[in-house]
């Protein structure tokens, strides 16, 4: 497999470990199967020394960090070297933006040259996370369309300058297509296995979590459902209504309400759900809150009837007859075989 490249995007006070953590998670999965160390480009359009709020510092050398041949594991580009020639030759599988730092989002981080290197990554697929308040780029950019997470500190800002994306600060992750937001540098974990997955497949993303927590994700210890595959399509529409059911999986809404949420007629809203996901829209939200149920029932100790309304279903037996359907196990049996 081919080297990956880790576009980090950083600023002074930037929270090292909001960048530090995914490289690392990164770099695990490479190593559990036996890949290239990924190549890694810390761009800091800012200045030399890369602070943490700690007072901590990342590099103030360029000769030790800046270099720009293949072979280096590590780069740091900062003014006069980081200008608009060095992004486009910068040609990352993933990019990473960091934590713009406290106690206030400084606007000037966000330089046209940012913006629109990130549009055209954005146009290419690459997946893009943003971490902290680095969800206040991907905003500024125009590139979240569906919905936000930051860190409670930053909400009111986030909802007064952009008061027309939906923002839900309580949630840890949103994922809109290849783009997400990760809440709080320390609660990336569970995004970050997604990316490896995403990156290196899911053998790596097993490996790696055995190795940072010490046994599977929940995901894989119990064959729940993998959306990754019914999100390899173009229709953006599609993909807007897929992340509003993942948000809100729990939530009672008609097909026609489905609909209406991507301002398209029922039959039209169907026909292109089908065709996009291979599933019908009721399939999909089945799956989803199913998929939920088998975490709850792996690993808290809620009764079957709360957890039948945790993610939606009010009627408790029709719940344990579509569990059974869908994975051969009662819910209890299920919770026998692999709670722990």
């Amino acid at each position: 497999m081919k080297q990956v490249a880790i576009t980090a995007l950083v600023f002074s006070h930037t929270s090292v470990t909001s960048i530090a953590m995914p490289i690392e998670i990164l770099t695990i999965a490479a190593n559990t199967i036996g890949g290239s160390i990924p190549h890694v480009s810390i761009i800091s359009p800012a200045s030399p020394q890369i602070n943490d709020t700690n007072g901590l510092f990342m590099a103030d050398d360029s000769t030790s960090f800046c270099d720009d041949t293949d072979s280096s594991p590590h780069r740091i580009l900062y003014p006069p070297l980081f200008n608009s020639l060095h992004l486009k030759e910068l040609k990352p599988d993933i990019i990473l933006i960091g934590s713009l730092g406290f106690p206030e989002w400084d606007p000037r981080h966000c330089s046209q040259e940012i913006m629109e290197w990130l549009r055209t990554m954005d146009e290419k697929h690459i997946p893009i996370v943003s971490i902290c308040s680095g969800t206040f780029m991907l905003a500024k950019a125009g590139l979240l369309q569906v919905s936000a997470t930051i860190h409670p500190h930053f909400s009111s800002e986030f909802k007064e300058l952009f008061p027309h994306i939906p923002l839900y600060s309580d949630k840890k992750v949103i994922r809109d297509n290849h783009r997400f937001c990760i809440s709080s540098a320390y609660g990336g974990g569970s995004c970050m296995l997604n990316i490896v997955e995403l990156i290196y497949g899911k053998y790596a993303r097993g490996q790696c979590a055995k190795f940072l927590l010490g046994e599977n994700d929940s995901e894989l210890s119990s064959d729940s459902v993998n959306f990754t595959p019914y999100r390899q399509h173009d229709d953006m529409l599609i993909h807007k209504l897929q992340d509003w059911m993942h948000a809100f999986p729990s939530e009672i809404l008609s097909v026609t309400d489905l609909a209406n949420k991507i301002h398209l007629c029922e039959r039209q809203m169907k026909r292109r759900f089908k065709i996009a996901t291979g599933k019908t829209p009721i399939q999909y939200i089945q799956q989803i809150r199913l998929s939920q149920a088998k975490r709850w029932l792996e690993k808290s100790q809620k009764t079957i009837e709360e957890i039948s309304h945790e993610v939606g279903y009010e009627d408790t037996r029709y719940f344990r007859e579509l569990f059974k359907r869908y994975n051969g196990l009662t819910p209890k049996e299920y919770r026998q075989k692999y709670h722990h």
